[in-house]
């Protein structure tokens, strides 16, 4: 009889024994680990947990901006008509403020780390249901006055 390898049985079939099973379990979480990265940082990445968007405080109008963080929008939502709102991404995945139902603003692409986009406020006043393109779970509403 000829010696096999460990890893092949007396039938001449593969044994996948414990350190087999480690390494593959090992590699999927790797790999799982890899697509999960990719996608936090993608500016088309996949949707995570959202923090829900609040309005400004007592809804005065105030002249600072709207706020990404967290996968969620804060600070000024509620705006004068015509108004030009500043928003400022503090998170790590480029986003957008984009109005979802009758596009009248729209960011586009503001980068993670700091980057800034500005859009102007409609100039009717009324409420403004917007969102971000990458991450449809990140919603908000824009107040105009």
């Amino acid at each position: 009889m000829i010696d096999a390898p460990a890893w092949v049985n007396h039938d001449g079939d593969m044994d996948v024994g414990p350190d087999m099973n480690r390494y593959s379990l090992a590699a999927g979480a790797t790999a799982l680990a890899l697509v999960l990265t990719a996608c936090s940082s993608s500016s088309t990445s996949s949707p995570k947990t959202s923090t829900p968007a609040t309005s400004a405080a007592s809804g005065a109008v105030a002249s600072s901006g709207i706020v990404i963080k967290n996968f969620g929008y804060s600070g000024t939502l509620t705006v004068k008509a015509g108004q030009k709102v500043t928003v400022t991404n503090q998170d790590s995945a480029a986003h957008t403020v984009t109005d979802k139902k009758s596009h009248l603003f729209d960011t586009g692409n503001i980068a993670a780390g700091g980057g800034t986009g500005t859009f102007t406020a409609p100039s009717k006043p009324g409420s403004y249901p917007f969102g971000c393109t990458y991450h449809p779970q990140m919603a908000g509403t824009l107040v105009v006055q």
